[in-house]
């Protein structure tokens, strides 16, 4: 009974925070259920009373605009549907309130189905060929209201979200409306009008003001060139997702649903294809339709959608900025358009029109046609110089050589083996040979676009040759095609390493000396003051650290210069199409960052160690005086050395015991912004060694320059190991790190950075967010693979103060692509192997 007591609990909390959503999908079921309405929708005599339409409301039934969404037409509408009510309205009560939401829910199905049907209405009279055919429709469907509510959220979201909210509601409306056609499409464009006029009347104006724009260097807000990619990308990918989705949609009417078959075509009916087959005048036909049966089946299904597959890549290579993108969207495009007007001008002379107005009707219609090519052609042209992204000269190289190859084995294949295979095919007349072959040879490409007039596969053998050779043309070139977009380019500017070290001569963080590590890019202000590492993995540039140039000890006076580099830095990775990440960055970063309206979480603590006055006296510093007084027992000094001119006995040593260290672990070292033995081999960088009597040695650890003004006025630890052979100095890390404060301490600095713990984090007190607890639940995870908790805790030994490190993004959504380009900055080199024992040991 407890357990039932929780569980109802639990639903009337989600029942009072979405009471309008639930309320509505309950009404909607119910009377679905009752009316016997949920498997194929209203009866005939029903929907002519509850559907929206010009002859319902002819009949003088007013209250059809609001009854049509009490209804759907078939269980999977319902269900479907149900799940996009539950979506957008329940966010809708969260952002807007109840009362507000239910007055935008039915505003927005009473006006949109009325605006849908004076247009229907005016088009009939003007006998416009698209939406006249609907003069005597009737229909229902819950989603109208819906789509209102979701453009009436948007004017209450931050502009990220309410330009992503927007674009993916305009997409799929436009999709339905020019392709599928029918009444609830055209109710749908019309709502959204009806939610987002209502939502701005709530909310106000959709877009920044006049005094905003005027502040942001401007007359008017202008568009970013990530948002002009998103837009011209979604507008390419609709004629891919419309044409795709026609095929599966019965008797479409939208004006682009003619050149559907450019993308994909449904299955024959078998009933028409047996008649048709039993026709002897009707061979031709009856080839057509076969050939079209054997590619809406598998693998010719995937043959024959190949070109949408291929628009949609490019769709997501234009939002990446890519020139290539550019190219085959504006080929494609054109060639859609090409042969739009070619169908066009073959039905206007053999169409056998009887008379002038129904010339100026087909007209009419493939003018409709054409129009959303047409724009696309013209909206590429206009935004050429958006998509100015190139990958290097290799992956050209490569892409080419691939393409090439499998054209030419899949072209040879088909032409030799199907000659070889010839007795597998069925032909009219003699089985085919080289010539029937080439000339079969381009309709194989475009399976449907081009149909087969010579042969069609008798058996097994056949079809394999016939599909399966293309097939697998067609996944090399859109696998290549896509390792293509996503390879993130290089952008190495000549002399980029040698411009940052003298930067960061000038002055860095506790953090900033791993940006001369391998493997780091580095960006630059405009002025050449202020720069900052970072790593495009993935389409994400995570940066090392924050940026730096500017004076170590006044951070406020480097404050302002700071803020004004992340946003140079954000719009520098936005015209690469990348995602910027500012990573493992200090409170002054997060901050700056947060005034341009980006998100943050913490993912490190850093150690800092004050020297002023230290002394190893108090209870609190038993651990470490204990270690002190057992190495100098034990004869065990402390002895500085660089790595590169370190004797060979003692690099040996440290070698050996980092590769010990190594294999106990079972996994690779991480790197990234932790050191390993490579990035001890820099002169700068001052290892301490723990060596005995014997000159063997029992730890090390690596220390990083901190610089001001060209001296190094700081330092931070960075590399630690322990010789673990029987025998060895347990204390040694202890002994080492305070040896080192020491001499730090009489060389005049004030402070060391004992460097950040990955996924450890003091509690002070705060309420974490939803990722913040998913990050403890990962470190939780981690815990016994690399100990980032025990390390903090260490740390502790040496009553720190501690800052917590961020990072900082502008896109929550891209959390998925900036979790893997950080896990590839760190484990860039983790083997199959390794991963599984990783997650063994995770689990």
């Amino acid at each position: 009974m407890t357990v039932l007591r929780e569980r109802a609990r639990l639903a009337w909390d989600q029942i009072r925070r979405a009471p309008v959503a639930i309320g509505y999908l309950g009404l909607l079921w119910i009377i679905g259920l009752s009316t016997r309405s949920v498997l194929h929708g209203p009866s005939s005599r029903l929907l002519s009373h509850v559907g929206v339409g010009l002859p319902s409301l002819a009949k003088g039934y007013w209250w059809t605009p609001l009854t049509a969404g009490l209804w759907a037409s078939s269980l999977a509408s319902y269900l479907i549907k149900s799940a996009l009510v539950l979506l957008l309205v329940a966010a809708g009560e969260r952002r807007m309130g109840v009362a507000r939401t239910f007055l935008t829910l039915a505003v927005s199905q009473v006006a949109g189905s009325l605006l849908a049907l004076g247009l229907i209405k005016a088009a009939g009279l003007v006998q416009e060929p698209w939406l006249s055919q609907l003069t005597s429709e009737v229909a229902v469907g819950p989603l109208t209201g819906a789509i209102g509510v979701g453009f009436a959220l948007s004017c209450t979201l931050p502009a990220l979200w309410r330009r992503r909210l927007r674009l993916v509601l305009t997409a799929a409306i436009a999709i339905s409306a020019l392709y599928i056609g029918h009444i609830p499409e055209v109710v749908a464009c019309t709502a959204a009008v009806a939610g987002l006029a209502l939502g701005v009347l709530m909310y106000g104006r959709a877009r920044p003001g006049p005094a905003r724009a005027r502040a942001s260097g401007g007359g008017r807000p202008r568009a970013s060139h990530h948002e002009i990619r998103v837009l011209v990308g979604i507008l390419v990918a609709v004629s891919a997702l419309g044409g795709l989705l026609t095929a599966l949609i019965a008797n479409p009417v939208g004006p682009m649903q003619p050149f559907s078959f450019l993308f994909a075509y449904p299955a024959p009916d078998p009933g028409d294809l047996a008649k048709t087959c039993a026709d002897a005048s009707q061979a031709v036909l009856c080839r057509e339709l076969r050939e079209e049966l054997l590619y809406t089946q598998w693998p010719g299904l995937v043959v024959q959608i190949a070109p949408a597959l291929l628009l949609l890549l490019t769709a997501d290579g234009l939002r990446r900025g890519r020139r290539l993108a550019w190219w085959i969207a504006l080929v494609l495009n054109t060639a859609v358009l090409g042969v739009s007007v070619w169908g066009i001008y073959l039905g206007y002379y053999g169409g056998g029109f009887t008379g002038l107005a129904d010339r100026i009707q087909y007209l009419v219609f493939g003018a409709e046609a054409l129009i959303l090519p047409l724009v696309t052609v013209v909206v590429l042209l206009i935004t050429r110089r958006r998509f100015d992204q190139s990958a290097g000269r290799g992956a050209v190289r490569r892409l080419t050589a691939t393409s090439v190859t499998a054209l030419g084995v899949s072209c040879a294949g088909f032409v030799v083996l199907g000659h070889l295979l010839r007795g597998h095919f069925t032909a009219d007349g003699a089985r085919p040979g080289y010539g029937a072959l080439l000339k079969d040879l381009p309709g194989r490409f475009l399976p449907g676009k081009v149909f087969s007039v010579y042969f069609l596969p008798a058996d097994l053998t056949g079809r394999l040759l016939y599909v399966w050779v293309f097939l697998v043309f067609w996944l090399v070139l859109l696998g290549a095609l896509g390792a293509f977009f996503w390879h993130t380019s290089t952008y190495r500017e000549s002399g980029a390493a040698e411009r940052a070290r003298a930067l960061l001569l000038r002055g860095g963080s506790s953090l900033s000396y791993m940006t001369t590590w391998p493997g780091n890019q580095y960006w630059f202000t405009a002025d050449g003051q202020v720069a900052i590492a970072y790593r495009a993995i993935a389409g994400v540039a995570v940066t090392v650290g924050g940026p730096y140039g500017g004076p170590y000890e006044d951070q406020d006076a480097r404050a302002p210069a700071s803020a004004a580099a992340i946003g140079e830095f954000a719009r520098f990775c936005e015209h690469r199409g990348w995602t910027p990440c500012l990573y493992s960055v200090p409170e002054q970063s997060r901050a700056a960052a947060g005034q341009l309206g980006w998100s943050s979480v913490q993912v490190a603590e850093e150690t800092l160690i004050p020297l002023d006055g230290l002394e190893f006296k108090g209870r609190k510093w038993q651990d470490v005086r204990t270690a002190l007084n057992k190495a100098a027992k034990a004869g065990i000094t402390a002895e500085w050395w660089s790595y590169q001119k370190a004797p060979l006995e003692i690099t040996d040593q440290i070698h050996e015991i980092s590769e010990a260290w190594v294999a106990d672990k079972g996994l690779p070292e991480m790197g990234f912004t932790l050191g390993g033995l490579d990035e001890l081999d820099d002169p700068n960088v001052r290892c301490l060694v723990a060596i005995d009597q014997n000159r063997k040695v029992h730890g090390v650890t690596s220390w990083l320059p901190v610089y001001a003004t060209g001296q190094p006025v700081s330092w931070t630890l960075d590399f630690m190991r322990r010789n673990t052979e029987p025998g060895t100095f347990r204390g040694v890390m202890e002994f080492l790190i305070a040896s080192a404060m020491l001499t730090f301490q009489q060389e005049g600095a004030h402070v060391a950075s004992l460097s950040g713990a990955p996924l450890a984090r003091m509690d002070r007190g705060e309420q974490p967010g939803g990722l913040q607890r998913l990050l403890d639940v990962v470190a939780t995870a981690m815990e016994p693979v690399y100990g980032f908790r025990s390390l903090l805790n260490f740390k502790a030994k040496f009553q720190p103060t501690y800052r917590p490190l961020y990072m900082a993004y502008p896109d929550p959504a891209a959390l998925g692509s900036i979790a893997t380009a950080i896990g590839r900055a760190y484990l860039p080199h983790m083997t199959s192997g390794q991963a599984f024992r990783l997650l063994r040991k995770l689990h």
